[in-house]
């Protein structure tokens, strides 16, 4: 069953010849368990559960919406 929610994140750079960051973007996905029923070598019903995951949305972020984004958070969870 599909969650209602993007449940998963990811992020990607893009950095230049110098190794300065160009661009960062936040893959958003959901993540879930997928079931299905197959018929074993003997004739029976197994259910097999596997992993699944569906994206939702690429967001392409220059180095400055990067940071901003960063601060964001920051100013919102606090540093630990």
């Amino acid at each position: 069953m599909k969650p209602e929610y993007a449940n998963s994140f990811g992020v990607r750079k893009v950095s230049g010849k110098d190794g300065e960051v160009l661009e960062v973007t936040l893959d958003i996905a959901y993540k879930y368990m997928e079931t299905a029923v197959t018929v074993t070598a003997k004739g029976g019903l197994e259910n097999v559960s596997t992993p699944a995951s569906e994206p939702v949305a690429s967001i392409v972020m220059n180095r400055q919406s990067a940071l901003s984004l960063r601060n964001l958070l920051i100013q919102t969870l606090g540093v630990e």
